[in-house]
């Protein structure tokens, strides 16, 4: 028998509540091949520079893109995009441009690798398009970003620094022990040590680094602009961080330690995959020298392996004279947690 309340339709005599936004559309590009696929610009300024410079506001930075390529204008409610006498040209709809065009809402624009479509969005199509972005890239459980777009940005970062000649770091962090962790005191307090970690790292670094959970209990970071020795040396700061951290979770304390790999653009990778295999390989070697220890580069293929136990040596004497041991580059440790 039918229950007569289920079999009703409720009629409203006014329309549902809707959620709060501004009726005024602003101009925005969604990224849709290239770098950062997905990521929202918002084309706020009356001028919007796109191109390699550190001044645009969006930098692209891959080959085929002039430092000053194109330039979006925004005036009252009308947006039009010119060439900037780029190499390569500014691509609008699949037509090189010559002159300013107006935008239209779904018009798309190639520059470079990076195709990207124009959109006129209310605020709260912009905040529904964030937070599918977000979601796409951003780590479920430690908020942190996932190893996707770790990847897509390391690859980014790579070319920048080759063209540039700067400075590029990858640092693998592993935590101690871990599936002890899950055994002894379950899969929350597993959770629990992950996500405090995750906020310990966030907190704890430029805001021009990056730090994604690389996947299980592994974390990775991604710095410009630090040399072979400061790299080392935040590393060991790193290291000391967690040591020091006391994380609560179900009534209980849990302590951790980390060994951390860290590989440089100076000592020997040419790639951008060869500077994650280089921290991997690292993160390894100091997990077979005793774990809770930071093993750095040094030069071509060779790691420098600082621990808990030299940690005195460290603050006491030179850094060429604290307990050290070596990896050849025709060497590489095997795998083993």
């Amino acid at each position: 028998m039918k229950n007569p309340a289920l079999s009703k339709t409720h009629r409203y005599s006014v329309p549902p509540e809707q959620p709060p936004s501004s009726g005024e559309q602003q101009g925005t590009l969604t990224l849709l091949a290239g770098q950062d696929v997905g990521a929202i610009v918002e084309l706020s300024e009356e001028r919007s520079l796109i191109g390699r410079s550190t001044e645009a506001t969006l930098r692209l930075d891959s080959e085929g893109v002039s430092r000053a390529h194109a330039c979006i204008l925004r005036k009252g409610k009308t947006y039009t995009i010119q060439d900037l006498g780029s190499t390569n040209g500014t691509y609008v709809d699949g037509l090189r441009i010559d002159r300013p065009v107006t935008l239209r809402d779904g018009i798309r624009i190639q520059i470079g690798t990076t195709l990207m479509r124009f959109s006129l969005q209310d605020t709260l199509e912009q905040e529904a398009a964030r937070r599918t972005y977000e979601m796409s890239v951003r780590d479920g459980l430690t908020g942190l970003y996932n190893r996707r777009h770790f990847d897509e940005r390391l690859s980014a970062e790579h070319a920048f620094a080759i063209r540039h000649r700067t400075a590029l770091a990858v640092l693998v962090i592993d935590v101690d022990h871990f599936k002890r962790i899950n055994d002894q005191w379950g899969h929350p307090a597993g959770d629990a040590v992950l996500q405090a970690l995750g906020r310990a790292l966030h907190d704890s670094l430029r805001s021009e680094d990056l730090v994604a959970r690389f996947g299980g209990e592994e974390f990775a970071i991604l710095c410009r602009g630090i040399d072979v020795e400061g790299v080392r040396a935040l590393g060991e700061r790193v290291r000391r961080m967690v040591e020091s951290m006391r994380i609560p979770a179900g009534g209980m304390t849990i302590k951790i330690t980390a060994s951390i790999g860290v590989a440089h653009n100076d000592c020997g990778a040419a790639r951008a995959e060869q500077l994650v295999a280089s921290a991997d390989a690292a993160l390894y070697a100091a997990k077979r020298g005793g774990r809770n220890r930071v093993t750095g580069p040094l030069a071509g293929g060779r790691y420098s392996i600082h621990g808990a136990e030299a940690e005195e040596s460290i603050h006491t004497r030179p850094a060429q004279d604290a307990p050290r041991r070596t990896w050849d580059g025709d060497t590489r440790p095997t795998r083993n947690s």
